[in-house]
């Protein structure tokens, strides 16, 4: 086992170093461990067909599935092995369903990708139920997917419903807001969960497309009507139907309206309260959906006022109608504030009237009926030090600061905001950063991008450099510890226990880069280039100024097949990084020995890696293995001419920074300028937007919406990619806002 990766309340889940591609999950002694062997022998038994999909190269996992089980020492069954799935690459199906927090997240806000992933959901669930399995607590926290090709991703499949021999293997959880109504009040009884999985799948479906809107929720009409989600279910409270709901309105921001009729007519057809529902199944779902989420079938189109939204053929947009009653109920709200904030303070005091008799204000202790001496007292002082905190605060000198603040305080009171966004933070440099960079790299080089080499590298040597070193410092021990690892004729079988030891050290430092390419030349030896790739690039994600580690990933391309392209550009790119880190980092010669910065000892080992990683490989291999090393420094000798990047201040690129509009709240504030301040990293990417002075909530929306969409310019001094401050004059009007860059004049014409 390796690292703990989560633990449940049905066992633990632990990496495999020695199969990176899965990870094995390990059930508590105290559970009946033979029914859940009976349980995973009938899921191994009836897999769906829900095989990984295969993208660019990048291999997604649809389901984490068993795959085989897990026996401990006695022989005894403790558990499954399944594939790992890259949670970095996955969000969770609610985060998609509200914009604000899609946004924040990083995801996608229209309904294509939205459609995309009911499509691809209701696939996965019918392949499940074709083998009579049924997932029963379906809800979005329990459903993930892939940000980037919105594959669905499923997990925890043991607790599923299985369908076994002779007998099922009953889900133990279920969610109230999402139980069909029929089992709202006695319970789900065996032989019914396919009924709730059809409910439950299209509660997720309409939340897809509405917004994250529940389908049972709405404005009631009177006070029978249920105020939780489950008693409405119970109730057939369903808001949304072609034909209205008596006593429950939809809600006001809801886009049902604007759904093609057949869209409609399958909630419909799901939430009909007759006792015997014909509830759409999975497979209806996936059909229908498809024909949506297909470019080519032209039923969805892009918004003509807003290219972010795309609404149904023949339809409005509704993200436009929702945005208008946000918009509205925003305009009502702050008229509300203004009306409020305006409105005289009560006295607590009477006033006369001409021709009426003074009022006597009691007073604690006066019974008398009019105030006291000393209350006079306490009235008189009170007025003598409001006097002289008058005076000291007109004749400060911070007066205008004091004054400003005010005004600020009261901008704000009228519903103003200062601007002020911040990325989500990122998890540092990751393993699967650097399998990114590298193949960015060598994609870079077959395109001839030589500003893109010289950008990558950079970045990526910077990331290597901000980590400790394993060998703190210690140049002599790792001279040693490599001398021992990549001597000459070192080519190992499988050996447990040296695997053992060195599986023992990659957990205790996964940074030892060392270990790890000894791993990847072990597994390359057995002719399994898969698993060698992953240890080479650990070695690079250790130590990305490390030429060897990049030969050991061109060892393992060349024998997995596919380009040879890519293997010559990697070992080119070994030869580089090699060449460059013995050049910038002056490694002393030793006694005798000409002073060349270290590259000779440096190209020594270079060759000397490439020998052993040539006996790594198959005999049919290793002619193949020559000519790549040949043909990689010779394009080598062309990376190390490549001219180093030209100067540049950071900034923004100009095409990008286009006229936006926005919905104007306040009269008093639709024309105006401001100052952004924005932060550029080295990598280009934004860290930080700041506007100087407040402004209403639809403009700074459509701020942040546009420095999201901007192409940022990083900094470069002397050749080196730098952090950079970039100023941003911002000017709106009527609705509409513009943008120039810091420094240059405006003018009418621009």
């Amino acid at each position: 086992m390796g690292k703990l990766v989560k633990s449940g309340g049905a066992g633990s889940v632990y990496l495999l170093p020695g199969a990176p591609a899965q990870v094995a999950k390990l059930y508590h002694p105290h559970l009946d461990r033979a029914a859940n062997r009976r349980k995973l022998e009938a899921m191994l038994e009836l897999s769906p067909e829900l095989p990984d999909q295969v993208e660019n190269g990048k291999r997604y996992v649809q389901i984490a599935w068993p795959q085989a089980a897990v026996f401990d020492g006695q022989g005894g069954f403790a558990g499954f092995v399944m594939p790992l799935l890259d949670m970095a690459q996955t969000a969770e199906l609610e985060h998609i369903m509200q914009e604000r927090q899609a946004r924040a997240a990083g995801l996608p806000t229209g309904l294509g990708p939205k459609l995309t992933l009911a499509a691809n959901l209701a696939a996965v669930i019918d392949a499940l139920h074709q083998q009579q399995h049924y997932v029963v607590d379906l809800k979005p926290v329990n459903l993930r997917f892939y940000r980037d090709s919105l594959y669905i991703a499923m997990l925890d499949c043991d607790g599923f419903s299985i369908q076994g021999h002779a007998e099922r293997f009953p889900a133990e959880q279920f969610t109230a807001d999402y139980l069909a109504p029929e089992f709202q009040r006695k319970g789900m009884p065996a032989g019914t969960e396919m009924a709730q999985d059809r409910f439950a799948l299209a509660v997720v479906i309409f939340q897809l497309l509405n917004f994250g809107i529940h389908p049972y929720s709405g404005r009631p009409g009177n006070a029978q009507v249920a105020t939780d989600i489950p008693g409405r279910i119970r109730d057939g409270c369903y808001a949304y139907g072609v034909k209205r709901h008596k006593q429950l309105a939809p809600n006001a921001t809801s886009g049902h309206a604007l759904m093609p009729p057949e869209l409609r007519a399958m909630f419909d057809r799901a939430f009909s309260p007759s006792p015997q529902p014909q509830r759409p199944s999975a497979a209806d779902w996936a059909q229908l959906l498809r024909g949506y989420a297909q470019r080519s079938g032209g039923k969805l189109v892009v918004c003509t006022v807003n290219p972010e939204h795309q609404h149904f053929a023949g339809q409005g947009c509704a993200a436009c109608a929702r945005d208008k009653v946000i918009v509205a109920a925003a305009q009502a709200s702050v008229q509300a504030q203004q009306q409020q904030i305006s409105l005289p303070q009560q006295r607590s005091a009477r006033r006369t009237v001409p021709g009426q008799a003074p009022v006597a204000i009691p007073v604690v202790g006066n019974t008398g009926g009019g105030i006291s001496g000393k209350g006079w007292a306490v009235v008189v002082v009170l007025i003598v030090l409001f006097l002289i905190g008058f005076t000291a605060w007109t004749s400060s000198p911070d007066e205008v600061k004091d004054k400003a603040s005010l005004q600020a305080q009261a901008d704000q009171a009228a519903g103003l905001e200062v601007f002020s966004w911040r990325p989500r933070k990122t998890a540092g440099f990751q393993p699967s950063d650097a399998r990114k960079a590298v193949h960015s790299l060598s994609q870079a080089i077959s395109k001839g991008d030589d500003g893109a080499v010289t950008r990558g590298l950079q970045l990526l040597y910077r990331a290597g450099e901000e980590k400790q070193s394993v060998y703190g410092g210690d140049r002599t021990q790792a001279q040693l510890r490599a001398s021992l690892l990549e001597g000459l004729g070192w080519v190992p079988g499988y050996q447990p226990a040296l695997v053992a030891s060195y599986l023992d050290l990659l957990q205790a430092n996964p940074r030892d880069h060392l270990v790890a390419a000894a791993m990847g030349r072990m597994h390359l030896s057995l002719n399994e280039p898969q698993a060698a790739r992953q240890y080479f690039e650990q070695a690079v994600w250790a130590r990305p100024t490390d030429g060897t580690a990049w030969l050991g990933i061109a060892a393992a391309a060349q024998l997995r097949g596919g380009d040879e392209r890519d293997a010559v550009n990697l070992v080119a790119l070994a030869r580089l990084t090699a060449y460059r880190y013995a050049v910038q980092n002056a490694l002393p010669a030793d006694p005798g020995e000409p002073a060349d910065n270290g590259v000779a000892r440096t190209m020594q080992r270079m060759d000397l890696t490439a020998k052993v990683l040539r006996l790594a490989q198959p005999g049919a291999y290793q002619k193949r293995w020559d000519k790549t090393l040949a043909d990689g420094a010779l394009l080598a000798q062309k990376l190390q001419a490549m001219p180093p990047l030209r100067d540049q201040v950071g900034g923004v690129q100009r095409e990008t920074m286009t006229t936006v509009d926005y919905g104007v709240l306040d009269a008093k504030h639709a024309t105006g300028e401001n100052r952004l301040i924005l932060t550029i990293a080295a990598d280009g990417s934004l860290t930080y937007a700041a506007a100087e002075l407040p402004m209403e909530p639809m403009l700074n929306k459509a701020l942040l919406d546009s420095v999201k969409r901007w192409t940022y310019l990083p900094a470069v001094q002397h050749g080196q990619l730098m952090d950079a401050k970039v100023v941003v004059l911002v000017r709106y009007r009527d609705g509409r806002v513009s943008f120039v860059p810091g420094g240059v004049a405006v003018t009418a014409e621009n």
